[in-house]
This record gives structure tokens, C-alpha cells and sequence, in this order.
């Protein structure tokens, strides 16, 4: 018999699942025709990165609010962990509420599609190998400037490497 991955079930959810919620009658429909389709149509059909933008505060606002009682991925738990720790960090007024709702929107999707969540795990995986490599460096070390952000500097190329080593070597 084929072994469950460790990280694919963490434990049974509090209450009733967000994956469970989209995929499932009686709302599925109202999913699909009401929160997805407009989303995708917005992007398809924009003309300005605002009409984007816009669209996915109001798709996220239709979303039920996210959290470790109601997902059962353990990748879902540890991407709400870093989105809150981000967002904590992140003390840009004017942008706070569309970079919320697009953590909310990927997590959404990561929970329930796991056609979105083999792509983003892709892109994850693809970066980190990239990131170990020395190819993929972060762009800016002090940004964003300090009246956006409350948090660590990023760390350079080398200490990123380091911390790789040290984990890998256990």
C-alpha cells in the first residue's frame, strides 16, 4: 500500500471545510458563476492592473474567512502562517487590503483546486531550487522602505544558502 504523504491531511478540520464549500451543492454553482467567472473575466478582459486589482478584493470578499479550522492541507496551514506573518510585517495603508485579499485568494485556491495548488507547489519548487543554486536573488534587500514595512530585512544570497545547508544537514 502506497504511503500518504506527510503534508497532505495535517488533521480533520473544526468546522465544515472551505474546499467543501466551493466544490460542493448547494454552492458550488454560485462559485462558479459568482466568484470565479468574474474574476476570470476581469482578468481576461482589463485594460488597467487596477481593474485586476479591484476584482480580486471583491472576489476575496465573497470568500468565508480562511483559517486552520476550516482547511485540512498542511501546506494551506503553513501558506495562512506566512500570509499572516507577511501581512503583520507589511504596514503599506494603501495596499494592505489588496495584498491581503490576494493571499486570501491564492490560500482559497490552493485549499480547493488542486490544479492551482500542483502549479503553485511547481512555482515553489522551481524557486527554491533556483534560490539554492544562487540563481534567483532577491531584488532589493532594505524594501520596501521603512514606513511599509515592520519586519526583517530579506536576507542575502549567502545567508539564504547557509540556512538551506544547515536544514538539509539536519
Amino acid at each position: 500500500m502506497r504511503e500518504i504523504p506527510k503534508g497532505y491531511v495535517l488533521k480533520p478540520p473544526t468546522e465544515q471545510l472551505v474546499s467543501y464549500w466551493a466544490l460542493y451543492a448547494p454552492l458550488r454553482e454560485y462559485v462558479i458563476e459568482h466568484v470565479k467567472k468574474p474574476l476570470q473575466n476581469a482578468i481576461q478582459n482589463a485594460k488597467t492592473l487596477s481593474d485586476i486589482a479591484g476584482e480580486i478584493i471583491s472576489f476575496a470578499k465573497k470568500l468565508p474567512v480562511i483559517h486552520k479550522g476550516n482547511t485540512s492541507f498542511y501546506n494551506t496551514h503553513i501558506l495562512l502562517d506566512k500570509t499572516d506573518e507577511i501581512l503583520g510585517y507589511h504596514t503599506n495603508a494603501g495596499r494592505q487590503k489588496l495584498l491581503g485579499s490576494a493571499f486570501k485568494v491564492g490560500t482559497f485556491e490552493y485549499e480547493h483546486d488542486g490544479y492551482y495548488a500542483f502549479i503553485i507547489d511547481m512555482l515553489l519548487i522551481e524557486l527554491a531550487m533556483e534560490l539554492a543554486k544562487g540563481n534567483y536573488v532577491p531584488r532589493f534587500t532594505k524594501f520596501p522602505e521603512p514606513h511599509c514595512w515592520d519586519g526583517p530585512d530579506l536576507p542575502t544570497i549567502e545567508e539564504i544558502r547557509q540556512n538551506m545547508r544547515e536544514v538539509l544537514n539536519g
